[in-house]
Formats: C-alpha cells, sequence, structure tokens
C-alpha cells in the first residue's frame, strides 16, 4: 500500500479528514536528517507507557489484538520523531503532561474513557478555533502561523495509522488476503464480514 492509500484509509476509519501535518508527513515522507527538528524526540519509560495505554483504550483488544499488541506506543514516538515538526511534538508533549497530572495511568476504566472524551473535546475546541484564526488571517490579507496540532487528534490519528498498518490491525482485525489472485474493483461484504486490508 502507497502512502496516500493508507492516509485516505485512516481518513475513512475517522470519519472526516486527517489534519495538514498528517497528510504533509504522508506526501513529503519522513523528514531529511537536516531538516529534523526532533532528533533529541522521543518518550521516557513512563510517557511512552502512558502513549500505549492511551492507544490501548482507543483500540482495545477484544476478539482481535489491542493497540498494545500492535506496538501503537512506539509507532507513535517515531512517527512524532521522523516525520513532525517540532510544533506538533510541542503540542503532544503538552497533552501528554495533562494526562500525566491527571494521574490517567491510575485512573479506572470509566475514568480514563472520561478524560479522554474531555481531552477530545478540547482539540476539537481548538482544531475549531485554530480554523476561525486561520479564516480571519485570509481575511485580512495576513499570513497566519499555523500551531501544532492539538494532543487528542494527533493522538487518535497515529493511533488508527499504527494500527491499521501494522501486522496485528491488518491480519486480524481486517479481512486479509495474503496473495490475491486477481483484483476485483467492487466486491459486497458480507453481513458482519470485516473490512479488507489492502
Amino acid at each position: 500500500m502507497n502512502r496516500r492509500e493508507a492516509l485516505s484509509r485512516v481518513a475513512l476509519l475517522m470519519g472526516s479528514a486527517v489534519t495538514a501535518p498528517t497528510m504533509i508527513a504522508f506526501m513529503d515522507g519522513c523528514k531529511t536528517k537536516d531538516a529534523a527538528t526532533g532528533a533529541d524526540f522521543g518518550f521516557d519509560p513512563d510517557q511512552l507507557n502512558l502513549v500505549s495505554e492511551v492507544a490501548e483504550v482507543i483500540i482495545p483488544k477484544t476478539d482481535t489484538p489491542g493497540a498494545k499488541d500492535a506496538k501503537v506506543g512506539e509507532f507513535v514516538q517515531k512517527m512524532l520523531k521522523d516525520c513532525y515538526y517540532e510544533k506538533d511534538q510541542k503540542s503532544f508533549m503538552a497533552g501528554l503532561s495533562k494526562l500525566e497530572d491527571k494521574d490517567f495511568m491510575k485512573a479506572s476504566a470509566e475514568e480514563k474513557i472520561t478524560l479522554l472524551t474531555a481531552a477530545e473535546q478540547e482539540s476539537m475546541d481548538e482544531l475549531k478555533r485554530i480554523g476561525d484564526e486561520r479564516s480571519k488571517a485570509q481575511e485580512a490579507g495576513q499570513n497566519f502561523d499555523e500551531p501544532g496540532v492539538p494532543f487528542f487528534r494527533l493522538m487518535k490519528e497515529l493511533t488508527l495509522l499504527g494500527y491499521f498498518t501494522s501486522e496485528p490491525g491488518a491480519t486480524q482485525a481486517l479481512e486479509y488476503v495474503a496473495v490475491p489472485g486477481r483484483y476485483d474493483g467492487c466486491i459486497d461484504l458480507q453481513p458482519g464480514q470485516k473490512a479488507w486490508a489492502m
């Protein structure tokens, strides 16, 4: 699968377009070493555990593997380091710090969902505010300096991308044919059948 196909699938899964930095990361590929601003970026072990736990709440283990089984936490760290700008990394780390301050790891399952629901609403409000500011700047003929992507929006995008492009996600959560015999452009899904992996 090429980048554009993966991006369109993640956008379809999310029910909306992905953010511009994620599209840029897919279309341009990862930054060169000279252009990389995140050379020193990385999670400490506690942060990696927190990111993995948030991903697991988003895609929990059921009869199919969860986000931890697909090593989504490591994927998020790699993507943020190699493919995103410093402003996105800072925005992500600020959101992660808020969850650390609220003792996310010690919270019950219901409390974790409540905290992430609030984080998602905060991200949606932030995206709306950014859109309003961008529109005002464009109307005034001014440049608009895009801030980093809000934490939960980026977390959700990278979790879905990491999971559905991983081996467990593609082969166990989706319908998978390792070596298809031919290309069928339009196949009806049977009731209860999983979506096809690409």
